[in-house]
Parts: C-alpha cells; sequence; structure tokens
C-alpha cells in the first residue's frame, strides 16, 4: 500500500512493528517513515552517503540567512514528501534570494514545515532512476520548474538512459543505508557532476513496463 504522509501512519507503524515484527518487507518501516520527511531523508544522505553529491540543505533560521547573505538562491518546499490533495508542483513553494522573499513564505508556514535548499538552477532534463533490488533503469523526465505549458507529447516522450557504473553502485549504497530493496531516485548533472535531488521509497512506475513482473518476481523470490 502507498501511503500518504500524515501523522497517522504511526498507528500503522507501530501495528506492524508490535503485531507483525517478522512480516517480509520490501523496504524498512524506518525507510518509508524517513522518506516521508525530506529533511529526515538528505539526513540520513549526508550522515551514511558521504561520497554522494547531494544539493545543500538547511536545517534552521541561521542556515538559511546565513546562505542568503552569500548571494545563495533557496528552493523551498513542503517537508512532507507526499501530502494527501497536494498535486507534485504545489509542494514547491518558490524560489527566494534574499531576506525578504525568505520572510515572506515564512509567514505563511510553520518553520517545521518547510524544507530549504540549495537551488540547483534550471535544468533541461532531469533524471529518473527505478531499482528494483539490484535491477536498475534510467529515464529521462522534463524539469517541472521550468512551468513550460507549450510542450508537445512528443517532447515529453520519457528515453531511457544508460547509468554510470559508478552512480549506480552508489546508488544501490542508498538502498542498503535506507533498507530499501524497491525505490526511485531523481538526479540531475551540473558541471559534468550528478546531484541527487529525491528519493522516493516505492516511486510509480508506469512509465517502466516491465517493472510489474520484476517487483513480482522479487516478492515471490523473497517469500520462498
Amino acid at each position: 500500500v502507498k501511503l500518504y504522509s500524515k501523522n497517522s501512519n504511526e498507528k500503522i507503524y507501530n501495528a506492524l512493528n508490535s503485531l507483525a515484527p517478522n512480516i517480509p518487507l520490501l523496504n524498512s518501516i524506518e525507510a518509508v517513515r524517513t522518506c516521508e520527511s525530506r529533511k529526515k531523508t538528505f539526513m540520513l544522505m549526508q550522515t551514511r552517503c558521504k561520497e554522494i553529491k547531494i544539493p545543500e540543505f538547511y536545517s534552521t533560521r541561521d542556515e538559511v540567512l546565513v546562505a542568503l547573505s552569500s548571494n545563495k538562491k533557496i528552493i523551498i518546499k513542503l517537508d512532507s514528501h507526499n501530502p494527501e490533495h497536494i498535486k507534485k508542483e504545489d509542494r514547491i513553494l518558490g524560489i527566494v534570494s534574499n531576506q525578504k522573499e525568505f520572510s515572506t513564505i515564512l509567514s505563511q508556514y510553520d518553520f517545521d514545515e518547510i524544507f530549504f535548499q540549495e537551488y540547483m538552477g534550471k535544468f533541461d532534463i532531469i533524471y529518473k532512476v527505478y531499482v528494483i533490488n539490484n535491477w536498475i533503469v534510467s529515464i529521462t523526465s522534463t524539469d517541472r520548474l521550468q512551468g513550460d505549458k507549450h510542450l508537445s507529447p512528443l517532447d515529453l516522450v520519457h528515453l531511457r538512459v544508460s547509468i554510470d557504473e559508478m552512480l549506480k553502485n552508489h546508488i544501490l549504497k542508498i538502498g542498503k543505508q535506507f533498507r530499501m530493496s524497491i525505490f526511485g531516485i531523481d538526479y540531475v548533472i551540473k558541471n559534468n557532476v550528478p546531484y541527487i535531488i529525491d528519493i522516493n521509497d516505492f516511486p510509480s512506475f508506469r512509465r517502466i513496463p516491465e517493472a510489474v513482473s520484476l517487483i513480482s518476481d522479487y516478492m515471490y523470490n523473497l517469500l520462498t
């Protein structure tokens, strides 16, 4: 079951831990809980996957103000990764470059509800990686921040692309550190360096037609 990110999920996690502690899991309960929060996700990556490049993120007001005073742009998102009834594009609250813009957004939200991250700039393409155990496939996607409403269906075709072997190993390490066997990664390339910008504990596989059989086979082998 794919859960929306909300506090009531704790009842489900606690029930699984207490009533079915030995049930086979595709992803650990702790991983699912972590991926509900962007802050927790990037803190875990920063702590356990130090060789992986991620955009700088800020946990306190002072860190945000210092970054803004250094002429850095900051993208502000909802910390909740998969909130109910909110479209993906609406989870991005804005991009700020000064204290006044920062204060304006902060006046509308509680600080703990939002996530602050270095703005990497606009990218024509973002890369989406899907992992099922040790099987990995990568496709391209269009950056939502571009706001281009005139793309044709052909422009939106998601093309499969090769993935660098070192990056592939780093992504598999993320799975081990988070204790996930089925997950998704979004990354961008800046100055020939890949930066991971998002992790999904169970992404939509709608553009990966063989995913259903691969996930089914993996579940069958896990159980038997």
